[in-house]
């Protein structure tokens, strides 16, 4: 059985995936690599299972410092869903803020760029906790968490910006409103 569309979604996710690689490697000709239509933002959507291996392994990292709770894995999937909920509410939000700042017709790019995008900063803030857990010196982990997570803002905002086209305060705006979402979706995930 040949499911219409199915084919293209390896070539979508690779697509993506190098688009966002080029874009947090400060080259703009990533955003190049997404498509302006409605099926783009439909096939987007297949990052957020591949945002899955870092989610789970910041999930154990956080675990390993605080110890597994009793309600473990509730937890896990409460976080998991809720990680869901916020990524679709700001593909909501977004595309009302892109219709406030008559950038509509570039929203359908913008969400593919911010979604791949997120692949990639969800694993380099993982990748920013692996030194705590290997037991390095304070200062090395302090110093790979601040520039894997500066990395990533910067990359969120360098998405936004060049994907809606816009200027520097309004991707800023675009990320804190994003950022924004996050932290209250932890904060209902109970932060463990």
């Amino acid at each position: 059985m040949n499911l219409p569309g199915l084919a293209s979604v390896p070539g979508s996710i690779a697509a993506g995936l190098r688009g966002a690689v080029l874009l947090a490697r400060a080259r703009p000709e990533g955003v190049e690599r997404f498509s302006n239509d409605p099926a783009t933002v439909i096939r987007s959507f297949w990052a957020l299972p591949l945002c899955l291996p870092s989610l789970i392994c910041m999930k154990m990292l956080a675990w390993a410092d605080t110890g597994i709770p009793v309600n473990g894995p509730a937890s896990f999937v409460r976080y998991l869903l809720l990680f869901s909920v916020g990524w679709l509410l700001f593909v909501v939000v977004s595309h009302y803020l892109a219709s406030t700042i008559n950038k509509q017709d570039n929203w359908p790019r913008f969400v593919a760029v911010w979604s791949y995008c997120s692949v990639i900063e969800n694993t380099l803030i993982a990748l920013g906790e692996l030194p705590k857990v290997l037991s390095a010196p304070a200062i090395l982990t302090q110093a790979a968490q601040l520039v894997t997570i500066g990395w990533a803002l910067w990359l969120g905002w360098y998405g936004i910006r060049l994907s809606l086209d816009t200027g520097k305060l309004t991707a800023a705006i675009f990320l804190a409103v994003d950022l924004t979402i996050g932290i209250v979706m932890a904060v209902f995930a109970g932060g463990t």
